[in-house]
């Protein structure tokens, strides 16, 4: 299965969950007691026994993987304090359940029927921050592709949804320790007056060196395809277009998304500077009259995506 692109293999994964347990009668009988046996498991399941019951969880997820997984993102978007007993328990899955999980976490999180805006209140839905958390612990912890998320963010943004953005802010957060905080410390703002070591070791609450195979998975998923581009351009589009795309939508939450859109930009390129594999693809960008009025760019942004292609080029004319 690993040989087949992801694309593939969700839509087998699709037919395996969606089509195949509905037609044969035996099979439906395995899926409810999966059902049951999985809420037995979830409905025990704490931080203090986590070894017994993530081992019951390999060996139903090793036969019914997507039907245990849609128990638990259900479980988990209720109740929030179960994310972390949950990641742990899940160290005992192979690697084709993890590549399930990851299908069904991006079905969870494309559901028509929940929106994920609550207009009423201006905040972003309850169950999608809890998704959005979940995917950022899940994808630091464990070896799954990136790839399907990734592309998943991409056309959310290419259809003027920048809430999914909370999802690749969470995953950055997570999986690279780079964070925006509101509130700076310090020792935070001293360290970001030094070099690039001295931001990764003291500029963030959870230091660079605490994430690194994770960081590096990040690096390869945002490296192929390049697809860290359209992330990046899509994102700064998303925050200029943001206040014109609903006039409807509730000024807090306008606000709100907007800060949002900014934070992840900030985030994303923070991340692709600080890595030493991305410079290189740095180059690559297009020119500064080109993002601004082929991918309609604000100035501010344009700097900002062209800082390090631009301060090599300083550099390479004061050396010469």
């Amino acid at each position: 299965m690993q040989h087949f692109p992801y694309h593939i293999r969700y839509r087998l994964y699709a037919k395996w969950k969606n089509v195949s347990y509905a037609k044969n009668p035996l099979l439906m009988v395995t899926k409810a007691e999966t059902i049951h046996t999985s809420r037995y498991i979830l409905k025990r399941l704490t931080k203090e026994n986590v070894k017994p019951f993530g081992r019951q969880i390999g060996r139903v997820a090793h036969c019914n993987p997507a039907v245990i997984f849609d128990q638990i993102l259900f479980q988990i978007q209720r109740y929030d304090n179960l994310i972390i007993p949950i990641v742990n328990a899940l160290k005992y899955l192979g690697l084709l359940s993890l590549d399930v999980l990851s299908y069904c976490i991006i079905e969870a999180l494309s559901d028509p029927e929940k929106a994920k805006q609550k207009e009423e209140d201006t905040n972003i839905a309850w169950w999608f921050q809890v998704l959005a958390t979940f995917c950022g612990h899940i994808y630091k912890k464990y070896n799954i592709e990136l790839s399907g998320l990734l592309q998943y963010i991409v056309n959310q943004l290419k259809a003027n949804k920048s809430t999914d953005l909370l999802i690749l802010k969470e995953v950055i957060q997570r999986m690279s320790g780079i964070e925006i905080s509101e509130e700076v410390t310090e020792s935070q703002l001293e360290a970001a007056c030094g070099g690039p070591v001295l931001l990764a070791e003291a500029g963030f609450f959870t230091p660079i060196r605490h994430t690194e195979r994770s960081n590096q998975r990040l690096q390869e998923a945002l490296g192929l395809d390049n697809i860290w581009l359209p992330l990046c351009i899509l994102a700064t589009q998303q925050r200029h277009s943001i206040v014109f795309t609903n006039e409807e939508r509730h000024i807090k939450l306008t606000a709100r998304l907007y800060d949002q859109c900014q934070d992840t930009f900030t985030q994303l390129g923070q991340f692709l500077t600080t890595n030493p594999c991305h410079n290189q693809s740095l180059q690559t960008l297009p020119s500064f009259e080109e993002l601004c009025t082929m991918y309609h760019l604000q100035a501010d942004s344009a700097f900002f995506l062209l800082r390090t292609k631009l301060s090599n080029q300083i550099a390479l004319e004061a050396g010469t």
